[in-house]
């Protein structure tokens, strides 16, 4: 499934769809598209590091874009973790024209499918930047549990950047699939609650 396992940053060839959005493999516009996406100084202030970027070696790049239209409105990558057998990292981010309809929380749970498509991926793990808010209610929407914090190399020049750290294990995945649990944040910790009667 992971492209580019010399260490750079691959494609992968798999398109994934959801009810609005498409992610796929990014055109030399979609590239365009999701580098001016980036550049807007509110979307640049919650990127971290892109996976593969830290030390994991391999990772797919993904443009995502509305179903409707085919606009691209961001990214979606993965990649595995150095060091962690079975384990990858996942990364959505959305551009802010389209903050607040639910589209990262949609990406994301998609990706999170797709990378457990897999069955050698036992874990996936997720980075949020620190002062990202935003970042953190999506991941633990997505049933990711908290796991430390650390630094990672910024975007750009951003230099090293404060990050928060979690997973979701296969097993977890698993029963929440199963479950068809819907996951919402608490407002003062980490953990996310069940909302599933």
């Amino acid at each position: 499934m992971l492209s580019g396992t010399d260490g750079s940053c691959g494609t992968d060839d798999a398109l994934i769809l959801t009810r609005r959005l498409a992610m796929r493999h990014a055109s030399a516009g979609d590239r365009v598209a999701i580098v001016a996406l980036a550049a807007n100084p509110r979307v640049a202030a919650i990127l971290a590091s892109a996976p593969g970027d830290g030390g994991g070696t391999g990772c797919a790049r993904l443009a995502v874009a509305l179903r409707e239209d085919g606009m691209v409105v961001g990214e979606a990558s993965w990649g595995a973790v150095g060091g962690r057998a079975g384990a990858v990292e996942i990364a959505v981010w959305i551009g802010e024209a389209h903050w607040g309809g639910g589209y990262t929380t949609e990406a994301a749970q998609a990706l999170v499918d797709h990378v457990f498509s897999d069955e050698g991926t036992q874990s996936v793990w997720s980075t949020s930047r620190a002062s990202s808010l935003r970042s953190r209610r999506v991941i633990e929407k997505c049933g990711f549990q908290y796991r430390g914090t650390g630094m990672v190399r910024g975007p750009s020049r951003a230099g090293a950047v404060p990050v928060e750290r979690f997973v979701l294990e296969r097993r977890t995945w698993q029963s929440l699939k199963a479950w068809g649990a819907i996951i919402q944040p608490r407002g003062n910790g980490h953990a996310p609650r069940d909302n599933a009667a």
